[in-house]
């Protein structure tokens, strides 16, 4: 069976998408690579994607902003922060930058790694890390390409059952690498895949018992989505996970990849993204992000036509 062999993508909540916008590529100089929507009844949402060049799996974050949704919490029972790889050289370049744009940080050791950690205008726990990766950095923004983000380094879960989300992890292939202790911040225990990975290979299990429980909302992660390859993999993931006594969903369908979900025992909600069929299946490379894209089963089962949606939606404009 072929591996899971590393984080597909990252989705959470933010308020305004233009703000959004703005931090995402002036700030942290990502792509934006992808303009779609999600639709609930009375409630149309966008849904923008940020990664490297192609929207390569293990590079892109994703928001939904505009959701009708109070503020939330990061806590025992969810995602707690996502960690994007930077140069060991460039950590002075980041945290000048980010103290010019007026963001706060905090930079400290783990896992012998230098850690920037600081959060986006809602408030989502982000993190510069020092370390390797094969991906190359988007070089048409402001940061220069020698320090430029070059993929998803990890993603953290503070667990409200570390065991049972050791369990998964191991179920899904994934081996434990080690444990940082810290007192004050939780520690954590390091998982990566048992084939390696180039990029997006690393969860953290924060063990926190006395956080505060994590609660949905604007400033909060939606789920960490990891890579299959294909249809065929994912079918054969889920059938070992159901086997193993958890709970996937059946396939959905979306334009870039297709998912599954489940929620682990810890509280954080996993997806099974398969790599393709990728951004380019409906855009050219050169236009990534510039027209808001629809798939085709969304329109149909829209009642309102998508000029009248646009209506609804915030303002939002893409350079």
């Amino acid at each position: 069976m072929q591996a899971i062999n590393g984080i597909h993508h990252v989705t959470a909540y933010a308020s305004d998408p233009q703000r959004n916008y703005d931090f995402m590529t002036d700030v942290l100089g990502l792509r934006f690579v992808r303009q779609t929507l999600l639709y609930m009844p009375g409630q149309p949402i966008y849904h923008l994607y940020y990664g490297d060049r192609q929207g390569t799996p293990g590079t892109v974050l994703t928001y939904f902003p505009g959701v009708d949704m109070p503020d939330g919490q990061i806590g025992k029972g969810d995602i707690s922060s996502i960690g994007f790889t930077i140069p060991e050289a460039s950590v002075e370049y980041w945290t000048e930058r980010l103290l010019e744009e007026d963001i706060d940080t905090e930079v400290t050791e783990r896992f012998d790694e230098t850690v920037i950690s600081f959060t986006d205008p809602d408030g989502l726990p982000i993190e510069l890390v020092t370390g390797t990766s094969d991906i190359e950095p988007w070089t048409e923004g402001d940061v220069p390409e020698e320090h430029g983000i070059r993929g998803i380094h990890n993603v953290a879960v503070t667990s409200a059952d570390p065991a049972g989300t050791f369990d998964v992890l191991e179920t899904m292939g994934w081996e434990r690498l080690g444990r940082y202790d810290a007192p004050m911040s939780g520690d954590r225990v390091r998982f990566s895949p048992s084939e390696p990975a180039n990029h997006g290979r690393y969860v953290d299990v924060v063990i926190q018992p006395n956080s505060p429980s994590a609660r949905k909302g604007i400033g909060m992660f939606v789920h960490v989505a990891f890579r299959v390859a294909n249809e065929e993999a994912q079918h054969d993931w889920s059938e070992t996970l159901r086997e193993n006594g958890y709970i996937t969903t059946s396939r959905k369908y979306r334009q870039e990849f297709r998912s599954m979900y489940l929620t682990e025992p810890g509280g954080a909600t996993f997806e099974y993204a398969t790599d393709g069929p990728g951004f380019t299946e409906h855009e050219d490379l050169s236009e990534l992000g510039e027209q808001l894209q629809v798939p085709k089963t969304l329109r149909e089962a829209m009642e309102t036509p998508i000029d009248e949606l646009k209506q609804e939606l915030p303002e939002f404009h893409p350079r």
